[in-house]
């Protein structure tokens, strides 16, 4: 199978904090796009540099932290703010069923399990990546149909913004530091907090972290810790909040003046309530 003229890619960039996988990469890389100039990176800045400063055909990245940022993140500035490569494959043996369905949200070109498929297979999904093809790896989808069919998935057990709490509660910031960072009040996060610890059955705030650090809401490196996909979980809550907003100012406007912002149903309801409050009790 040879890769059609029009999709080989001229310029190349991997992020692989792990040196000697970046490597192998590069060599695979190389060795079926001769003609391509392969950039290696090892963290998402010296990444992003790269696409930027580059008209980037195909950009090769996993999923584990490096030192200075989070790979997802990086990604949903590309897919949101501004498109960096043509086209992205991620290689990874992650299994956390957000981090896959968050590549499946940004609409990533392919992901190849490095665990269930052997570097012949890879050299396959990049010629079909390249080759303005689609390419999820068998094992990959399985898993995601698999655990998004349960309903015990954390993915299905939390909303977007208990998700998105959990991850900054999940290094084990107290109530007030996640507030600030977070921008909303401690009796907010208390709340959210004592509703995680019903939700997931734990009682402790050691065992929300290490649930956090399980499920791939928090990853700590030497460097400080990590929050994959925390730029997503917070642009869908603000999406949201800004929703429910226009919703109220259009009813708001919609409502004439003076009238309360109480259906006339529940009005007739309230209104019952109180009438049968005020009426003395009827003996038969």
């Amino acid at each position: 199978m040879t890769t059609p003229h029009n999709a080989v890619p001229q310029i190349i960039v991997i992020l692989k904090a792990d040196q000697l996988y970046a490597e192998i990469l590069r060599q695979i890389v190389q060795n079926e796009f001769s003609g391509a100039r392969v950039i290696v990176t090892a963290s998402t800045t010296e990444a992003e540099l790269a696409l930027r400063t580059s008209r980037c055909d195909l950009f090769i990245t996993g999923l584990s932290a490096t030192s200075d940022g989070d790979v997802l993140d990086l990604l949903y500035r590309h897919n949101h703010l501004q498109k960096l490569a043509r086209r992205i494959m991620v290689v990874t043996s992650r299994r956390e069923f957000r981090l896959l369905t968050a590549l499946k949200n940004l609409g990533v070109d392919g992901v190849f399990d490095a665990l269930a498929e052997s570097p012949d297979r890879l050299i396959a999904a990049l010629r079909a990546v390249t080759g303005n093809t689609v390419y999820w790896s068998p094992s990959i989808i399985e898993h995601l149909r698999r655990i998004g069919s349960a309903t015990t998935t954390l993915f299905r057990m939390l909303t977007n913004f208990e998700q998105m709490v959990l991850s900054v509660i999940g290094d084990g910031s107290d109530d007030q530091s996640a507030a600030l960072e977070l921008g909303l009040s401690t009796a907010t996060i208390c709340s959210v907090r004592r509703e995680l610890h019903r939700k997931l059955g734990v009682q402790h705030r050691g065992a929300l972290v290490r649930l956090a650090a399980q499920h791939g809401f928090v990853r700590f490196t030497p460097s400080g810790v990590v929050r994959p996909g925390f730029a997503l979980l917070a642009a869908a809550h603000q999406a949201k909040r800004a929703k429910r907003a226009t919703v109220v100012a259009k009813f708001k406007t919609a409502l004439p003046g003076g009238l309360p912002l109480v259906p006339p149903v529940l009005q007739d309801r309230a209104s019952s309530c109180h009438q049968a409050k005020n009426f003395p009790a009827v003996r038969n």
